[in-house]
């Protein structure tokens, strides 16, 4: 079984998990992802998001998850919800909130 990394229950009362597999895969896309601090910022985006967006290319299955960590930075979650537990399909830094041009083709649900 793979080991998990993370294991957080998100503001909706669902349990997430990323997996070693995942983080490795995608930390190679995302160096900040090998940061300690990232890591926590990353499960205190999926506890607690300042904002929720309908995933553009997916919005029956997943959700972005946002919350602001510098002046000038968000950690994305971008969270596969059709799972139990729901798994963490990718997660970086970004310096904006992209759903925000897709509306009204996708809500923010948070």
């Amino acid at each position: 079984m793979d080991r998990i990394i993370i294991d957080a229950v998100d503001y909706r009362g669902h349990r997430v998990i990323l997996t070693e597999k995942k983080w490795q895969e995608k930390s190679k896309q995302h160096p900040e992802l090998k940061s300690k601090t990232f890591l926590k910022n990353l499960e205190d985006t999926i506890k607690n998001p300042e904002e929720v967006w309908e995933d553009y290319s997916d919005k029956s299955n997943k959700i972005c998850c946002y919350k602001k960590y510098s002046k000038v930075s968000y950690v994305k979650v971008i969270i596969w919800c059709s799972s139990t537990p729901c798994n963490v399909v990718s997660a970086f830094e970004t310096n904006k909130i992209k759903e925000e041009i897709y509306q009204p083709d996708i809500k923010r649900l948070k």
